[in-house]
């Protein structure tokens, strides 16, 4: 029996590590306290809206910490862009859900909403009356480039991750004609860019890999 045991005891090891190594780095380490924080200094010094917040989730929750991949997030981030409702949120629903569930997704979604809010109160209580001081003014009009840089930078690294293949660059291309040149609605272009990337893509009958952790 000593050596079935042993051979047992090894296929145990084997199965267990296998089980281990395919589960990404998420719900064991990620704490939900960490998961608010993060989430929350992102939403308090982030300035630009919920484009220009996602490099910074991404920078904080792929590069820093590890807590999933970039092929993870930028799918993800995908599917946050095109659902209804602030992109922020829907990246920190998404992405709080991946890590620990219900719990993670209402964490998360507090930690970018709060700061929001309160910067919010704050100004309209206060802040005002100074907003048209040349100091504050051109504080603010640093601020709008700033916002420009960042929104090219996430552009960039959506681009970077997305567009290869002829296919996708030639429905970027065309998304982008049908908003610059012709004027359509935003929404109804990327109606026709989503439904050309089905026609065009030679993935659309794989799975697409997409998880999120249970409630």
């Amino acid at each position: 029996m000593g050596p079935f045991r042993g051979h047992a005891e090894g296929a145990g090891l084997i199965a267990a590590g296998t089980q281990s190594g395919s589960q990404s780095p998420r719900e064991p380490d990620v704490r939900l306290w960490s998961l608010f924080w993060v989430f929350f200094r992102v939403g308090l010094f982030t300035i630009g809206g919920g484009l220009a917040m996602a490099t910074v989730i991404r920078h904080e929750l792929v590069l820093r910490r590890r807590w999933v991949t970039d092929a993870e997030f930028m799918q993800e981030m995908s599917l946050a862009t095109l659902v209804p409702g602030a992109i922020a949120v829907n990246i920190a629903h998404i992405q709080g859900r991946r890590l620990r569930g219900g719990p993670g997704s209402v964490v998360a979604v507090l930690g970018t909403v709060l700061p929001s809010f309160f910067t919010i109160l704050f100004i309209a209580l206060f802040a005002l009356p100074y907003f048209e001081h040349p100091v504050v003014a051109a504080f603010l009009r640093g601020c709008a480039v700033a916002v420009a840089g960042q929104l090219a930078f996430t552009a960039f690294v959506f681009a970077r991750t997305h567009l290869r293949g002829a296919a996708n660059v030639a429905v970027c291309l065309i998304t982008l004609v049908v908003l610059a040149v012709f004027g359509v609605h935003p929404v109804v272009a990327m109606a026709l860019a989503g439904a050309l990337g089905y026609l065009l893509s030679d993935d659309r009958f794989k799975p697409t890999g997409l998880d999120t952790a249970p409630d």
